[in-house]
């Protein structure tokens, strides 16, 4: 028996001669029109045959140090989901460096960090690839007027992508290389929300000023509000890829719907996708800095004083 923190465990003593003993009901069920009766196992139960049932009983909080010292182990009542392969050691890496900060928030704000540093490989190599795709999109928005009065089942739609295809490889652009960290950040995301959703170790964990449980949302949504700004601001910072503007303007509206989903997720989660964004900031503005023919909106510009010359 558990609820979201915490367990009460029944342990038998041993197994030898125990057997499973249930209790059933008769459920109605209805398959196309035809009514039947299926039993089904309400509770359980092992027992010993005629003697006593020996038990031992666990109540207490479903800490992954507690459940471990326990025989048999019960960390299993810690479900880590889909993710798990990722969420244990993030929870691990974050109790190694709460053990130095003694501090939840400060543990994760400096776990983002690590996380970030180690992406940047990636994001390097990402942002190439986002200014070359940024630098070609006048020649394919020009391919796509020229095919734009035939229907998506027109076989000529196929000559257009040949020759957008031509573009990118002529021009060494990977259509999808510029989504690598955000692909890879996706499972962190969903690891990070179920990690900070099960561990006990956060509820009630006080970060600074008015946040004193990271396993809560925002009472006054101020990590939320923040996050949404620095996600626009890193949105307007990142080379814009497609040339189509109904995208754009959907890409520039992300940030807002992004925030409102995660409103009212737990100020922890919040405070990591803050802090990266943070970083994600200062990094685009680095490599601006560092690419002498990088600059915001390039491609925009570029496609403009085309159109005007003509």
């Amino acid at each position: 028996m558990m609820d979201h923190y915490f367990a009460a465990a029944f342990l038998p003593g041993g197994t030898s001669g125990v057997s499973l003993k249930d209790w059933r009901f008769d459920r109605e069920i209805t398959t196309e029109g035809n009514k039947s009766t299926e039993s089904v196992p309400e509770m359980a139960v092992g027992v010993p045959g005629e003697n006593p049932l020996r038990l031992r009983l666990f109540v207490g909080p479903k800490a992954i140090a507690v459940l471990e010292h326990i025989q048999p182990p019960l960390t299993d009542l810690v479900t880590f989901g889909t993710f798990g392969i990722i969420a244990r050691p993030l929870f691990d890496f974050l109790l190694w460096i709460q053990h130095y900060v003694a501090n939840y928030g400060w543990a994760i704000v400096l776990m983002t960090i690590a996380i970030n540093m180690v992406l940047f490989p990636l994001k390097w190599r990402s942002f190439h690839q986002q200014l070359k795709m940024q630098r070609v999109m006048p020649e394919i928005k020009q391919i796509q007027d020229r095919y734009k009065k035939y229907s998506m089942r027109d076989p000529r739609k196929q000559d257009m992508n040949k020759e957008v295809m031509a573009v990118y490889s002529r021009e060494g652009v990977n259509p999808v290389g510029s989504c690598l960290p955000m692909v890879i950040q996706m499972p962190i995301w969903f690891a990070l929300y179920r990690m900070l959703d099960v561990a006990i170790e956060l509820r009630q964990a006080p970060w600074i000023l008015w946040l004193h449980d990271l396993s809560a949302r925002d009472p006054y949504y101020v990590i939320p509000v923040l996050m949404c700004g620095t996600m626009y601001l890193m949105q307007k910072l990142t080379p814009m890829t497609t040339a189509d503007p109904a995208q754009q303007r959907m890409m520039n509206f992300m940030p807002l719907f992004m925030g409102i989903l995660f409103f009212k997720l737990a100020s922890g989660l919040n405070l990591y996708i803050l802090t990266s964004n943070l970083i994600a900031t200062g990094q685009q503005w680095f490599l601006y800095k560092v690419i002498p023919d990088a600059k915001p909106d390039a491609g925009k510009k570029k496609g403009a004083l085309e159109k005007k010359s003509k």
